[in-house]
């Protein structure tokens, strides 16, 4: 679910912009909460979490004299630099500051005297995070996330062909295009992945679906980009019968 935090100065936009995000959220369902709408932006930065995806409705002219609506937004940028930040002001000249800034910022809405327009350009903003970020879950959903010293790497489930032990609680990742090491354990992967990768040895898991040979005389299996295995007799023979019924369906 989305967390939402308006922050304007001005208590009568408030009010209009909390009330279409209420009713957006209300009549149509929409997985939004809206955690806090506030005049006092140091109370937003006190109450957003990093962890969540957020979504930041700001007023670039705050009068506050510790944050602008610009510093605040630089600020939430600080902690969370993938949060929708969502611009509201009266001033259309502040458009060119917010590319100077490099803050990122998904959208830029005027205030109007109209309140259908303002009310159409927030709920469409609205529909468009709802669109991106469902987009973005279907996607990891299908891809499995591998952690290490130099930070995240996000593999497809269908491009993983081994997973091997190479070290204390360090893994040899090889998929269809890369291969590359992660931490983790082998039993932590085997609990994420699906049940059509299974353990060869005690030191690697093979994806069913990308191996192409298994060779009782020869104690190897062969997979689909050319890798061998190397296993026992007895390892193959342990092997062999859950990769044929598999191959079987």
């Amino acid at each position: 679910m989305l967390k939402i935090y308006v922050c304007d100065d001005q208590e009568v936009h408030l009010q209009a912009i909390t009330q279409i995000i209420e009713n957006k959220i209300a009549f149509e369902e929409t997985p939004m909460e809206l955690v806090l709408a506030t005049t006092n932006p140091s109370e937003l930065l006190e109450r957003f979490n990093s962890q969540e995806i957020n979504v930041y409705f700001l007023d670039i002219d705050l009068a506050n004299e510790q944050y602008d609506g610009l510093n605040l937004a630089l600020k939430i940028r600080e902690s969370d630099p993938s949060g929708f930040i969502i611009f509201i002001t009266s001033h259309l000249e502040f458009g060119m500051l917010i590319f100077e800034y490099k803050i990122g910022a998904l959208n830029y809405i005027v205030k109007t005297a109209d309140p259908e327009l303002l009310k159409s350009k927030i709920n469409s903003t609205i529909d468009t995070i709802c669109e991106r970020t469902q987009n973005s879950v279907k996607q990891h959903e299908q891809e499995i996330k591998f952690s290490s010293d130099r930070g995240d790497k996000y593999v497809s489930i269908s491009d993983l062909i081994v997973l091997e032990v190479v070290g204390n609680h360090k893994l040899e990742v090889v998929s269809k295009h890369q291969v590359f090491s992660c931490n983790g354990s082998l039993g932590q992967f085997e609990a994420e992945l699906p049940n059509y990768f299974i353990r060869c040895r005690r030191d690697m898991l093979v994806n069913l679906k990308e191996v192409v040979a298994c060779s009782t005389k020869e104690e190897m299996i062969t997979m689909t980009n050319g890798f061998t295995i190397s296993c026992s007799r007895f390892q193959i023979n342990k092997f062999k019968p859950i990769l044929e019924k598999f191959k079987e369906g």
